[in-house]
């Protein structure tokens, strides 16, 4: 029977490549909107018998085709591919807006070209620097620990917390520029599952996940201050702390039962 160690090692592997397959997936649906835009600005250039144009929709449309691949296969080599196609685009929008500067091609979209062929040009280089990390987390990850990791994904972005009977969920206030973070904790043996979501305009974006230890996972209730049927709390997890947490009594219960002098009297 594999180690506790070792079991933590596989499923810390098997939530990274999870996480990161998400990010891949979300990367290719900008793959997606940047093809789309550059297409059918090629395609009005066109229409304007600007044929400069042409090229564009051309590369617009591969990185659709890119993205769409990108998001069925998640393989690798997908993530070079894309890459190359969205730098390609950016320096095809560069060529674009020197050749309006020496008056040899139409500018559209009142100069904002430049500002996308900059944004495209990064996006080539963060998804080129992915390439490694993705390889290595796909050739050691256990695929068998990877689809059970995908479950507990699906399972809590699903699930109502309140009628689950062991999940945790509370927020945690980020800050001003970050917002509001939203954790959900599953119990798996004798770890948590934690997922981090930043919680904006009703929906969940799944940001961070982990694997810790139940013992490194603790809660002190702060008595004097309310919120609502919630109480403010600090949380432990690992080595991160959270100090402005709003969690309802139940919640509370759940990672610390000695809390219940507290709890019992939010209610």
């Amino acid at each position: 029977m594999t180690s506790d160690p070792q079991r933590l090692e596989q499923l810390t592997l098997a939530a990274s490549f999870c996480l990161f397959d998400k990010n891949l997936r979300s990367s290719g649906k900008g793959s997606i909107v940047w093809g789309l835009l550059n297409l059918l600005i090629g395609l009005v250039l066109v229409a304007a018998n600007d044929y400069w144009g042409a090229f564009s929709a051309v590369l617009g449309l591969a990185l659709i085709i890119t993205g769409i691949y990108q998001i069925r296969v998640r393989d690798p080599k997908v993530i070079i591919l894309s890459a190359v196609t969205l730098a390609a685009l950016a320096i095809w929008n560069f060529a674009i807006v020197a050749l309006a500067a020496m008056g040899k091609a139409h500018l559209a979209s009142d100069g904002r070209i430049l500002f996308w062929a900059v944004a495209q040009a990064y996006g080539a280089y963060a998804t080129w620097k992915a390439y490694s990390n993705y390889k290595m987390l796909k050739e050691k990850s256990d695929p068998v620990t990877v689809q059970e990791i995908h479950g507990y994904i699906d399972e809590l972005r699903k699930v109502k917390p309140e009628q689950a009977v062991d999940l945790i969920e509370f927020d945690a206030n980020a800050g001003f520029v970050k917002g509001t973070r939203r954790y959900r904790l599953k119990p798996v043996q004798n770890l948590y599952l934690m997922a981090c979501y930043k919680a904006q305009l009703g929906s969940l974006h799944l940001e961070e996940l982990a694997f810790l230890p139940r013992n490194e996972v603790t809660l002190t209730p702060q008595s004097d201050k309310w919120m609502g049927k919630k109480i403010k709390a600090s949380v432990q997890l690992g080595a991160l702390r959270l100090e402005k947490v709003s969690i309802t009594p139940e919640m509370a219960l759940r990672i610390n039962p000695a809390a219940q002098a507290t709890v019992l009297g939010a209610n």
